[in-house]
């Protein structure tokens, strides 16, 4: 391809060969003359990354020692970058390298016919040079026992036996990586400068850089000399997507990075680019509703804490239980449900008879030996080790409860008739529901439901309960891409210069094993080579 050429031909143009990539471009006037100058770019780098996760950092690094200048540019303020990456549990399920065929049969399994062989070797080939990855970047790497995560009954997970930890949690990741970011040489970071548009050629769609909005407001138009990659993340808060896409009118909070709003579904539908996995949805625990709603994120239950359910039960508007509350999503593994389940979820039952979901609104009802326990909803308390409230300090429940009881988060009352009465279900109904359930609990088994963890009464006034929500991991959707992280047109034909990684184009877009989405977000370092070692296009 004629480089000089066709940038002449569409530089010469002006404003209104710019098209739709350039809408938010500032300093671009009908007046340019036939050179790149026509564009009044801000400044310029070799690779521009978006998004400062766990996928934009390996990026940004592996850009950088290839060779390339690089900016990253990042939505939130600095103490709240790090994405889903900062609020995750921090487990990397690993591959082993002599075990490539099998592995490649247990991804093959989780995926979209869709989804190439090409990505899935890709995939394999970042796992199985992961620890030495971050050993050599001076990672102090913990590692661990496991088998294919949450698919360890299948034969095939034995390519995957091991997992690998940097710190406690996915916080201490992040802090490592941030750390390598910003001991890269030629990387920028720009907090609180969201991207808007990539800058491209409308009739090759050769991506040329980004157009952002900068920390002070000004517009900026960043040239990309080599390419641009992005690692955007998901759409876990945008209502509008979430009801596209999902089960409408279900309150869902998102456990991880509230930053996280599909921006860049948008640049790359714009550019012709081709989507997937828009319908794989990551539940959560549940959370408490009134809570969540005013922190913005989840305010929920610890996924592998099967005590949380102690003293408790979940019931509908009409009082009645309707699912093992604390069951698994996996029953040989201690995973509570609704945790990546994708089963037919009882919360979402929908009833066409009345037109609604029969087991929404859904509530929490404990007792006040629940209460004096510890916090109620454990993943945003002190001793948290994931979910975004606490980590990122947007909220941390108080640990005897007295802070979200005065809130209102928390209803008392002194009789269940009484909580019943003050948060909308049936007296009637809640009182004989917690009649039956504590008869199980004498009797040692659940007849209703099959539940044997905690299964312990509700007997000890006064009594106490919420509404509840269902949390979110992540989401998926987002530009199919390569084995090498190219974007893919609709052709199947990768986009020039424009790259992907992590959760943003998710290649899990059907089952989920369970700690696989950071060696994906991490396996962005071949994006930033890659981009690194495109030719200059100018």
């Amino acid at each position: 391809m004629n480089n000089e050429l066709t940038r002449r031909t569409f530089i010469a143009g002006g404003a209104s060969a710019l098209a739709l990539g350039t809408l938010a471009l500032a300093g671009c006037s009908g007046e340019s003359d036939a050179s790149p100058s026509g564009i009044a770019w801000t400044e310029e780098t070799d690779v521009v990354v978006i998004g400062f996760g766990g996928a934009g950092a390996a990026a940004a690094i592996s850009a950088s020692e290839a060779g390339a200048s690089v900016i990253l540019l990042e939505k939130a303020p600095e103490q709240d970058t790090g994405g889903n990456t900062s609020a995750s549990g921090g487990t990397m399920c690993v591959v082993d390298p002599s075990k490539l065929d099998m592995a490649h049969k247990f991804i093959r399994y989780q995926m979209p016919d869709t989804t190439t062989d090409d990505e899935i070797d890709g995939y394999l080939e970042e796992s199985a040079s992961l620890e030495q990855w971050l050993i050599d970047h001076g990672a102090d790497v913990k590692v661990g026992e496991t088998r294919g995560s949450m698919y360890g009954a299948l034969e095939t997970a034995k390519a995957f036996p091991t997992s690998l930890k940097v710190g406690g949690n996915g916080y201490s990741l992040f802090t490592f990586l941030k750390g390598a970011v910003e001991s890269s040489a030629g990387v920028s970071v720009r907090y609180e400068t969201p991207a808007h548009r990539l800058i491209f050629d409308p009739e090759t769609k050769e991506v040329l850089g980004v157009a952002a909005a900068g920390a002070d407001g000004e517009e900026l138009a960043i040239k990309a000399k080599r390419g641009v990659v992005l690692c955007l993340g998901g759409f876990e808060n945008n209502h509008q997507m979430k009801t596209a896409y999902y089960p409408p009118n279900v309150p869902i909070f998102a456990c991880g990075t509230p930053y996280n709003t599909g921006d860049g579904v948008e640049m790359v539908a714009e550019i012709g680019a081709q989507l997937r996995g828009f319908s794989s949805v990551e539940w959560g625990c549940h959370c408490c509703k009134p809570a969540s709603e005013e922190v913005g994120v989840s305010c929920g239950f610890t996924w592998t804490d099967f005590e949380c359910w102690n003293n408790s039960i979940m019931v509908n508007a009409r009082g009645k239980r309707f699912v093992n509350e604390s069951g698994r999503t996996v029953s040989d593994r201690a995973i509570m449900r609704p945790l990546h389940d994708k089963s037919q979820l009882p919360e979402l039952a929908f009833s066409m008879d009345t037109l609604s979901y029969t087991n929404l609104p859904m509530y929490f009802i404990c007792d006040d030996e629940k209460v004096t326990a510890g916090p109620v909803f454990n993943n945003c308390s002190a001793a948290s080790g994931n979910h975004w409230a606490h980590i990122h300090e947007w909220y941390t429940w108080s640990d005897d409860n007295q802070n979200e009881i005065e809130k209102g988060w928390l209803v008392k009352a002194d009789t269940i008739e009484e909580l019943a009465a003050a948060l909308g279900i049936d007296p009637a109904g809640l009182s004989a529901t917690v009649a039956a359930y504590n008869e199980s609990c004498e009797a040692g088994a659940d007849s209703a439901y099959g539940r044997t963890d905690a299964l312990t009464p509700l007997a000890t006034p006064p009594f106490y309960g919420c509404e509840l929500g269902l949390g979110l991991i992540n989401t998926q959707g987002g530009p199919a891409r390569d084995g090498a992280h190219r974007v893919l047109d609709h052709q199947g034909a990768p986009i020039q210069r424009l790259y992907a990684g992590g959760e943003f184009g998710s290649l899990y877009g059907w089952l989920y094993q369970g700690a696989g989405n950071l060696p994906e977000a991490l396996g962005a370092r071949a994006a930033g080579t890659n981009a690194a070692n495109e030719e200059p296009w100018e």
